[in-house]
């Protein structure tokens, strides 16, 4: 099953439209395809709280929906980049950067994260984004 884990989380990440490239016209039909293809209905999805002018935790569709929209609102440019997976039994976590443009400055950053996925039934419920990699590899029972 870890293994399926794994490549779930890999499609989903290879999914994930670049805002770039993706026409905001098109964010609910995304939305409602990653409910379809890999998110549970009560998926869960937490970002580190010291992201400025959000609540920190999205929740269901209406919550990725505003976590879209906050993407959207702070960057013109936004992506995951995964490096490495870790299977740690019904979680999956990911060593990956963010590569961004602030839609205000337009300045460009680049910055490590983690990303922990807890996975039950094929299906992702759940989504903490930590900046600290020990952090999210201790929350799993894998520290280093």
């Amino acid at each position: 099953m870890s293994e399926e884990n794994i490549e779930l989380v890999r499609r989903w990440l290879a999914w994930v439209p670049d805002l770039r490239d993706a026409d905001p016209a098109d964010d609910d039909a995304a939305v409602e395809e990653a409910f379809r293809d890999y998110l549970d209905e009560e998926f869960v999805l937490r970002i580190p709280s010291y992201y400025p002018d959000e609540t920190p935790v999205f929740k269901g569709r209406d919550g990725v929906a505003r976590y879209v929209a906050w993407l959207r609102d702070s960057w013109s440019d936004w992506r995951p980049w995964p490096e490495r997976f870790f299977d740690a039994d019904d979680h999956v976590v990911v060593f990956g950067r963010i590569v961004a443009k602030g839609r205000s400055s337009g300045v460009p950053i680049e910055f490590p994260n983690a990303l922990v996925f807890t996975i039950r039934n094929g299906r992702m419920t759940s989504m903490q984004v930590y900046t600290d990699r020990p952090e999210a590899l201790k929350a799993v029972g894998l520290e280093q």
